[in-house]
């Protein structure tokens, strides 16, 4: 008698441990309050792929009238489109913040008034920085090619101001569409070419800038392919300078300015 009260008094206890036991997940793996797989769940956290496209592609050439509102941002190598636009009038009449050594850096750091910021509007003396003259301006889609000045510090460091520059622009800015403009080679006879600058830099600058604009869902315009030879350097025909193998002629400016027109993103059309 006493051994089967001690086996049903066993039997009662083996009970409540299995009843104290959490539940297991269904079969299906759905986790408890979820309704979602395991699977499920950790691909909600994973960062999603946008789908955004930067690169833009060739398409029919827009009318003059398209860069109404848009404004250019850039170093001397920008200068001659400017200075070619001016003559020819192929671009309309865009807003130009260009100026002879201009870096992301330094339109950061010079404070308004520095003649070595842009002059905005030209021929008025002024020279506002750049994301007060892009915003004062009404442009609502901004080029930039900045970085010539700059690589040679580091592709890394040149890259990161840029992105900084911009998000001042958008700041003024924040109905402002970003175009980026890939930094145009040397050419092979360039004696400005070093360790620190030269085609393989410049190459790595446009190769991150384009994956920053992928994650920041801005444009990438190549104008680097359009005035390269088919060793990557900057076409001699197209140099206006031997001392440097960088800026552009008027034959040079041309095939640029012809690139801008039939390479416009759809979306803006």
């Amino acid at each position: 008698m006493k051994q089967m009260v001690y086996v049903l008094a066993l039997l009662f206890l083996l009970t409540l441990c299995a009843c104290g036991q959490p539940q297991q997940t269904e079969q299906t793996g759905r986790q408890e309050g979820t309704g979602q797989t395991e699977e499920e769940t950790q691909a909600e956290n994973q960062p999603q792929e946008t789908g955004f496209v930067p690169l833009v592609p060739e398409s029919e050439a827009v009318a003059t009238d398209w860069f109404q509102d848009v404004a250019f941002v850039g170093d001397s190598v920008s200068v001659m489109l400017d200075m070619y636009n001016s003559s020819t009038g192929v671009l309309g009449s865009p807003a130009f913040f260009c100026s002879v050594s201009l870096s992301q850096q330094n339109a950061m750091a010079y404070a308004a008034g520095d003649e070595r910021l842009p002059e905005y509007p030209k021929n008025s003396g002024q020279h506002p920085r750049v994301e007060d003259g892009v915003a004062a301006s009404g442009a609502s889609k901004v080029y930039i090619m900045l970085g010539m000045n700059c690589i040679a510090g580091g592709v890394d460091r040149a890259c990161q101001d840029l992105v900084v520059l911009v998000d001042e622009i958008l700041a003024k800015s924040p109905q402002a569409t970003i175009l980026v403009e890939s930094v145009t080679p040397m050419t092979e006879s360039s004696p400005r070419a070093d360790a620190s600058l030269n085609n393989e830099t410049i190459a790595a600058f446009n190769r991150q800038m384009m994956e920053i604009c992928r994650e920041r869902q801005w444009y990438y315009v190549n104008v680097a392919e359009a005035v390269s030879d088919e060793n990557g350097f900057l076409r001699e025909e197209y140099s206006g300078d031997k001392a440097m193998g960088i800026h552009f002629n008027y034959n040079g400016a041309q095939v640029w300015a012809e690139y801008l027109l039939t390479h416009v993103p759809e979306a803006l059309k």
